[in-house]
This record gives structure tokens, sequence and C-alpha cells, in this order.
């Protein structure tokens, strides 16, 4: 083979090939799109359940049923609170919705059960010339149950949502008392008796609490609340009134739908 006849057939392969290579750089191989994980948010629908302890104040200043200051006599007043306290669990549901700036508002509710309760044990003395008088009673005070409806306002920090709130609450409070009246050191009463209430009480409460997301949809959280249920009226030795609060440290759990 000539020389001359090598080189027309080096060109000639060599055309072919280019247009073969051109067309593989007029599709170039693309890269795989980058995935990026979700942001997560507050916003939704959740449900969960709650425990925690709970103490108040039920002051239950107080006067005497026979009224003996209109007889002549010297009546020493005394009162004093059947402060109530434990334990007590339940649930709570709500909604969040959280902006663009990481504000995030809400609502809540809940229902509480348990034995939040204080009992009272007085004693009085009242004379008057020639007569003493010793009275001893016992006063306590229930909350049987208890619940809010409550606004929430929080700053949505990633997981984390401390956050303020208050609103709306009730609760069924129960007191009851029972007493005897010795005169002049008798071993027998000259009177006694006993009496009791119950009433759902409506209030305010105000607070705040730290939420902390553990994956998407499950959340733990920590919340105190002070709660005032205003007064409860009962006619026994006393024929008064006790104004009642309450105060509660709780922790809880959420499903975020």
């Amino acid at each position: 083979m000539s020389i001359k006849a090598f080189l027309l057939g080096s060109a000639a392969v060599v055309a072919l090939a280019v247009p073969s290579f051109a067309a593989d750089l007029a599709y170039p191989v693309k890269a795989a799109p980058m995935v990026y994980a979700p942001v997560f948010t507050w916003t939704g629908f959740y449900l969960g359940g709650n425990f925690g302890y709970g103490w108040g104040e039920s002051s239950a200043p107080w006067r005497d049923y026979l009224n003996y200051k209109y007889l002549g006599w010297d009546q020493n007043g005394y009162g004093g609170a059947a402060d109530p306290e434990g334990w007590f669990g339940g649930f709570q549901f709500g909604y969040n919705y959280q902006f663009a700036n990481n504000v995030v508002l809400g609502a809540e509710a809940d229902f509480q059960f348990g034995s939040v309760k204080g009992n009272l044990d007085y004693f009085g003395v009242r004379t008057s010339p020639g007569n003493f008088d010793q009275q001893f009673g016992s006063i306590q005070t229930e909350i049987e149950s208890f619940g809010t409806v409550r606004a929430r306002m929080g700053y949505s920090m990633d997981r984390f949502l401390p956050y303020v709130t208050g609103g709306l609450a009730w609760g069924n409070v129960k007191v009851s008392e029972g007493w005897n009246s010795y005169l002049n050191g008798n071993l027998q009463p000259l009177l006694g008796g006993s009496n009791s209430a119950s009433e759902t009480l409506w209030g305010w409460t105000l607070g705040g609490g730290l939420e902390y997301a553990i994956t998407d949809n499950w959340t733990v959280k920590g919340e105190y609340l002070y709660t005032d249920l205003g007064d409860i009226s009962w006619n026994g030795s006393t024929n008064t009134r006790a104004d009642v609060s309450l105060q509660t440290l709780k922790m809880g759990v959420n499903y975020k739908f």
C-alpha cells in the first residue's frame, strides 16, 4: 500500500468518527438534583396528654353562726385557709399557625382531673361575763376537676417553642364543714352541724411554657399556669365564702397531625 493510499484511508476514518463524537457532546449527562431536608413547622392540629402538681389558696374568713356580737359577747374573729394541693392528669388539644417571621399563634383547650384538696382544722374562743365558749371545726376544699380555654403566642426557634398563654378557666369546687360549740367547758356540745356546697366556678388563667419537637409529629412540653377561680359561698358555722386560686406545673406530650 502506498503512503498516499494510507493517508487517504486514515482521513476517511477520522471524518466518520468526528460526527459521532460531536453527537455525544451535544447531549451532556445531567447531574442528579440536590435533595433538601424539609423545614420543620409548628403549623397544624395536635392532641396529647399531661400530668402535673397543683397548689392553691382557699382563704375563708368567717363570722360566727350565732352572731354573738349582738348578744354582748366579746368575739375574737378568726379564719384560715383550707389550701388545696395534689396531683392531677388530663388531656389537651389545639391548633398552631406559624408565620413567615417565626411567630406562632394558636389556641388550646385542656381538661384536668385528680385529687387537689386541702383541710383546715380551726379552733375559736368567745367569752362574756360568766360564760366561756369554745368552738372546734374543720373545713375542706377540693378541686375535683378543672380546665382552660386559652390563646397561645410563641416564637419558633426551629424545634424549640417558648410561649406565653392566657384565657378562661373553670373548676368544679367543693367545700364542706363540720363544727361543734362547747359552753363553759361542758363535754357535750351545745350546738353543732355540718354543711357543704359544690359549684362550677369560672375565672381566668395566665402562664407560659416551653415546647420541643422530638420528631416532626411528636412534641413534649413543660407549662406553668396561675388560675383564679373567684369565690364559692356556703352556709356553715361561718355563713361565708372562700376565694379559690390555683397554681399548676405540668409536663405534657402532643402528637401533631
